[in-house]
């Protein structure tokens, strides 16, 4: 073969050549690129394989962070102070009556309060409401003009002495109070109990994601974010009257807080 190339011209040499190298070229590529593709793809992870039932591979920005858990606290205390609404009400013909009677009923149902014994009541303890007029028309669909007028309003009595409560419901409603709208029990002071409930609920949640940390041999290493929320439960009155004020105890009022965290975890 050596012999048979050397006889022939130069012209000829040089392109063999040519051909040989070109082709040596082109396949050593080709065999570069099935070596590329045959082992690329034993370097890439497997998103499918599980561990203990989870996927080992989860997609960025989808990976929770910290630790998430909900604390809960509450604060049961007996309570200081007795609200009650009363209903004065005043009907006539003319509403202008009706308005003069109603105003004289709110002066005659204050007069009484203030001079029980013992109480002092000032202006923020003993409120009344907008006197408002409403007319009244008979039961005939065809009744255009009212029969008669009814003017209404509250008084709103705070009372810090909660023995004190039946006197103050039967003075309202003997001295014209047409009925008693609302007898709550609340507490004087809210805002400390709220805060104590709060304390406690993230002192619960904090015990929570210390307990969840170790039990996966990790630790609590800060918080991420924190929200809570209140709830104020007072004794629950249905239709409170005289009878009932004079031997219903007062109850408890419960707040209750609910704090949502989550903690980094580390």
């Amino acid at each position: 073969m050596i012999g048979l190339f050397r006889r022939l011209p130069w012209t000829y040499q040089i392109g063999l050549i040519v051909v040989v190298v070109t082709a040596i070229v082109v396949l050593g590529f080709l065999a570069l690129q099935q070596f590329q593709a045959g082992s690329g793809g034993d370097d890439q992870p497997d998103e499918t394989v599980d561990v203990g039932g989870a996927a080992q591979f989860v997609p960025q920005g989808e990976q929770p962070q910290g630790v998430h858990v909900i604390g809960r606290g509450e604060v049961v205390l007996a309570p200081d102070l007795a609200i009650l609404a009363f209903a004065v009400e005043a009907e006539d013909p003319s509403g202008t009556t009706a308005t003069e009677r109603a105003r004289e009923a709110v002066t005659a149902v204050q007069e009484a309060l203030k001079e029980l014994g013992g109480l002092s009541l000032t202006g923020q303890d003993l409120q009344t409401g907008n006197l408002s007029l409403y007319p009244v028309f008979s039961n005939k669909a065809s009744a255009a003009t009212p029969e008669s007028y009814l003017a209404a309003t509250t008084i709103t009595v705070r009372l810090s002495d909660l023995s004190r409560v039946p006197d103050v419901l039967e003075a309202a409603l003997t001295a014209g109070a047409s009925e008693l709208l609302e007898l709550n029990y609340t507490l004087l002071e809210q805002r400390q109990a709220e805060q104590d409930a709060l304390r406690l609920a993230s002192v619960d949640a904090a015990s929570k994601a210390r307990a969840i940390a170790d039990a996966i041999q990790g630790q609590v290493s800060g918080l991420i974010n924190i929200e809570g929320d209140l709830t104020v439960l007072g004794p629950e009155i249905e239709k409170p009257n005289l009878e009932h004020a004079r031997a219903a105890h007062p109850g408890q009022v419960r707040i209750r807080a609910v704090v949502r965290a989550n903690f980094a975890f580390g």
